[in-house]
């Protein structure tokens, strides 16, 4: 009875596949039009939900789909669940409630000059040689300083960039399990020392003024802290490195975009926010159902698991018309779902639209000649999309050699 009812919608999907990136947007499409509500076997099975309406009512039904048992399709390798991305009402609105306040775009244009700063010494060499790439010289860099800088990490950017990248890279990869335990342990480390440095001492940086807060009037669990603070570190580094080199990239290639953004920066934010729709960094998330529910006449059973495929959503042609085209001027560009949507959406969104827009001003007002070398390869984690490589030159710089 149960492959009865999932037969007819069953369809042939990995998001953990490695080559799945080149036809990632492609194939979410696809399924869109033939099985909006599809069943796969991959990774223990989910049912895959890819038309925007149905995306959206799921996100803010979580009395139905429930974040607690995991918000990743597969589970990663991590000892404490991530806060407050996998806690439901009340407690995540308090949670909420404590950490968005530092993280609205009114209080974080205080950190734009320092944002500025690291933007600016993470292209001196670009501008001194001339080429580069921007995945590994420049969106490594400035995601892991900016966030690094907020919170007041003591660990330098390089190391945990690299630590959080592995992360991403071991839990894709599900081959080897060790792998991916043993880069959790890595984050975690990291994270333990910093918050042990800060708990029961005087506040004197953002991420001490959080572990010394209290939660509804009771002092903050340790292993709640240890969730919040790796989900800081991990987003922080992960989807905002590929959110900067997607946004790049469209701006670099869309036809006439850079000479429209160097003569109207008004148009910026836009113009994000549709690179953002189109390569959407992080692309799904999980949830799981707590009850019967039915989706487009499909049956979806009490602890099913449930991927909410944004990138699907951001193609939806009864949202966005002529979906695969890039257009800053259509309307609702700001309605995409690649920062998640309702009480869930990603608390890190203005401080990554941010970060992206001082990228591309410092590209307008330093690098206006700026140009892509070669075709770069796409790259997909379970829930991220970004390039491996993005090659740029400036044409009349002459490199030795």
């Amino acid at each position: 009875m149960d492959l009865d009812r999932k037969s007819p919608h069953t369809v042939d999907f990995d998001n953990t596949d490695p080559a799945l990136a080149p036809r990632l947007f492609g194939t979410l499409r696809r399924l869109q039009r033939e099985t909006p509500v599809a069943w796969t076997d991959a990774v223990g099975g989910y049912w895959a939900l890819t038309k925007y309406d149905d995306i959206t009512r799921a996100a803010n039904d979580w009395e139905t789909f429930t974040v607690e048992e995991g918000h990743n399709i597969p589970a990663p390798a991590m000892a404490v669940r991530s806060i407050p991305a996998e806690l439901d009402p009340p407690v995540h609105t308090a949670w909420r409630r404590h950490v968005m306040p530092y993280f609205t775009a009114k209080q974080l244009q205080r950190w734009r000059p320092q944002i500025e700063a690291i933007v600016a010494d993470a292209f001196a060499g670009l501008r001194e040689s001339g080429e580069a790439d921007l995945v590994r010289e420049v969106a490594w860099r400035v995601p892991t300083s900016v966030i690094s800088a907020i919170l007041g990490f003591r660990q330098q950017w390089e190391y945990v960039s690299e630590i959080t990248e592995e992360w991403m890279v071991a839990n894709t990869d599900r081959s080897d399990p060790d792998r991916a335990r043993r880069a959790a342990a890595a984050v975690e480390a990291v994270v333990t020392d910093e918050l042990e440095q800060r708990i029961g001492r005087p506040s004197v940086d953002i991420l001490g003024e959080i572990v010394n807060g209290e939660i509804d009037g009771r002092p903050i669990p340790f292993d709640q802290l240890r969730g919040l603070t790796n989900a800081l570190i991990i987003a922080g580094h992960s989807t905002t490195v590929d959110g900067i080199v997607n946004t790049v990239y469209r701006v670099l290639t869309e036809p006439g975009l850079l000479d429209r953004l160097a003569t109207d920066r008004s148009l910026l934010p836009a113009a994000i926010d549709e690179a953002l729709r189109l390569d959407p960094p992080a692309w799904n998330m999980g949830r799981t159902a707590r009850q019967e529910v039915e989706v487009r006449g499909v049956r979806i059973q009490p602890h099913e698991k449930v991927m909410l495929t944004f990138g699907a959503g951001n193609y939806d042609p009864e949202q966005f018309a002529d979906p695969e085209r890039f257009d800053p001027d259509r309307p609702g560009v700001h309605r995409h779902l690649t920062f998640g949507h309702g009480r869930h959406r990603c608390i890190g969104e203005a401080l990554a639209k941010l970060e992206i827009q001082v990228v591309l001003e410092h590209l307008l007002d330093h690098l206006p000649d700026l140009a892509v070398d070669g075709r770069p390869e796409p790259r997909s984690g379970f829930s991220t999309y970004g390039l491996r490589a993005l090659r740029v030159r400036r044409p009349q710089v002459v490199t030795p050699g």
